[in-house]
């Protein structure tokens, strides 16, 4: 049985070139934090050569550059490091659905299967067991009063994550409930079967039935702004595809989801 107060937990936090390993992208950033209980033993940050481009929308978000990533080691080269980073720890992801299945994609690239017999999802920890407005990272940083660190990148996600983590537990303990009761089983391969994994906060616009505003580059590499409502996703031939009303063009509109840099939901 796990002791929450010496533990040793990994929080694992990935930056990607899009939104799909299906549709070919691949992991640019890793950031480990290992704890011990809440003590800090160690944190393990790499850029990761994706050996692609980014896509727009993916620069938006992590503010990765290519040449930032061209002089980077290959995950092939890194994988038994990261490996060893999480081995033998309860691993802690944040939306793990959609991490883990870029980290079982780069594993198999590489003719290997990733096992994780202690994970905890940290947003289906929030979604079970607290009501919230917004279930991203500073979303629920913001409701349990943790400070956070700022920047971008996959180390600083991965230490909010810890930040956001020990108060839910903080806050679960009058459930008297050990900590193995909130710990599942990750199994590779990922789930491909259960349809289109998104980010949190770009689940939450597309989902959240209300009108956006978004900043779209075309495959010209042409910026325009408009008002759409969406309708739903869906995964096309060559990527993944948000169907909505666009409001510039009163007409029904595809848009790809890896070419919106920008989101803002009307309130």
């Amino acid at each position: 049985m796990f002791d929450l107060s010496n533990a040793r937990f990994a929080f694992l936090d990935l930056e990607t070139t899009g939104l799909s390993p299906w549709f070919g992208d691949r992991i640019c950033e890793v950031g480990i934090v290992i704890t011990e209980g809440r003590r800090i033993k160690g944190t393990y940050q790499t850029l990761v050569n994706p050996e692609r481009p980014l896509s727009p929308g993916a620069a938006s978000i992590n503010g990765l550059s290519e040449a930032d990533l061209e002089s980077a080691p290959s995950f092939a080269e890194l994988a038994n490091r990261i490996e060893e980073q999480i081995k033998d720890a309860v691993v802690i992801c944040h939306n793990s659905k959609f991490d883990l299945q870029f980290l079982d994609s780069e594993y198999r690239r590489i003719g290997r299967d990733i096992q994780i017999p202690n994970l905890i999802d940290t947003l289906m920890l929030a979604r079970q067991y607290f009501k919230l407005t917004s279930y991203s990272l500073h979303a629920i940083a913001e409701a349990f009063h943790v400070p956070t660190v700022g920047g971008r990148g996959a180390e600083a996600d991965a230490l909010n994550a810890r930040g956001i983590f020990f108060a839910m537990m903080d806050a679960l303990k009058e459930l008297n409930k050990p900590l193995d009761d909130y710990i599942g089983i990750y199994n590779s391969p990922a789930w491909r079967g259960e349809g289109i994994q998104l980010p949190i906060e770009l689940g939450e616009a597309i989902y959240g039935g209300k009108r956006m505003f978004i900043r779209y580059v075309d495959k010209n590499g042409e910026q325009t702004e408009r008002w759409v409502t969406p309708r739903h996703v869906i995964g096309l031939s060559d990527y993944i595809y948000l169907q909505a009303y666009c409001h510039l063009r009163e007409a029904e509109r595809s848009f790809r989801l890896d070419r919106i840099v920008q989101v803002h939901v009307e309130t």
